[in-house]
């Protein structure tokens, strides 16, 4: 919906609906946003993307293969004392 969309219905509202429309727009104005991305998070993303429309996927066994090991690294490197 467009500003001049709200404007050309405004006077057919109800002042309950113009009460809603006021606090709904508020409340969303108020919010921040549920993430802000990097830009190496937003360039990995798009990778992503692109590997994936050109076929760079794992089957699901390779990718619980990738995970285990990824977080066997994890472990082994909080269980390391420093």
């Amino acid at each position: 919906m467009t500003p001049d969309k709200i404007i050309e219905l405004w006077p057919r509202l109800s002042e309950e609906d113009r009460k809603v429309l006021i606090e709904t727009a508020e409340m969303r104005a108020a919010r921040t946003p549920a993430m802000q991305l990097t830009p190496e998070e937003l360039t990995g993303i798009e990778r992503g993307r692109a590997d994936f429309a050109a076929g760079r996927t794992k089957l699901l066994e390779e990718y619980r293969a990738d995970m285990d090991s990824f977080f066997a690294r994890l472990r082994a490197k909080q269980t390391t004392p420093t």
